[in-house]
């Protein structure tokens, strides 16, 4: 069994869709502390004046205490339209773009899931966006397998949990990882290191690297990202 873990970020960097397609089994990392100014709710697009970041506001009440499952979307101090002007945001950005018929309804069915969780908008981005890329591993979310701990030891027992053979790390596991503990348990540990391809980009005359993936989606299209994200720049290494 080959798996990866990582959390729900919203709308991903290309990086998260390189390791997915490698791995049989992607666990969904939702059960970790909600991180405030982060990439859980928001990351960057390329905006009509350049980078800018889109988000889906959280209420910050007792965000320290809550896991990323448990932080609900915030509807005021001004957030009330925050579905309308999130689309307007896109749609500004986006709308001339090659492929923003293809790309703009996925955002938007997933705006319109009846829920209080901003995790459960991102995990239903980034299944539909697997979908497209055809990219098809098995999805399970931490907070179903009951395991607590933090950084190694908690990616160890998720691991020994499903029974992995391989797991698929980031590059900055090798900050803290416990390498010996996945050895002696059997489990052969990679590094996805990525680093990101170029691809024809609008609106800018050098190229802006480590935008939300939807920014390759509007350019390119589902079909041509794929060859993208899977053949950029990029090897897995053992440690």
């Amino acid at each position: 069994m080959i798996i990866t873990i990582h959390q729900p970020e919203h709308l991903p960097w290309l990086g998260l869709f390189n390791k997915i397609a490698k791995a049989e089994l992607f666990v969904i990392l939702d059960s970790v502390q909600y991180e405030k100014n982060y990439f859980q709710n928001r990351n960057r697009i390329l905006g009509t004046n350049g980078i800018q970041w889109i988000n889906i506001p959280v209420s910050g009440k007792g965000h320290m205490e809550k896991s990323i499952a448990q932080t609900e979307i915030s509807f005021s101090g001004g957030n009330e339209n925050w579905k309308n002007k999130y689309l307007q945001t896109i749609t500004q950005s986006y709308k001339k773009y090659p492929f923003f018929a293809e790309v703009y309804p996925i955002l938007e069915r997933a705006l319109m899931i009846d829920t209080k969780y901003f995790c459960e908008i991102n995990i239903a981005l980034i299944k539909e966006f697997c979908n497209k890329l055809c990219i098809f591993p098995k999805y399970i979310r931490s907070s179903e397998l009951n395991v607590t701990g933090l950084k190694s030891t908690l990616i160890f027992d998720i691991c020994k949990l499903v029974q992995a053979d391989i797991y698929i790390a980031g590059p900055s596991g090798r900050d803290y990882l416990d390498l010996d503990s996945f050895k002696e348990a059997g489990i052969v540990v990679k590094f996805n290191d990525y680093n990101h391809p170029i691809y024809p980009q609008r609106r800018t005359k050098e190229f802006v690297s480590n935008l939300s993936a939807i920014d390759l989606f509007m350019n390119c299209g589902f079909t041509h990202s794929r060859e993208i994200i899977m053949n950029g720049n990029e090897h897995l290494s053992d440690f």
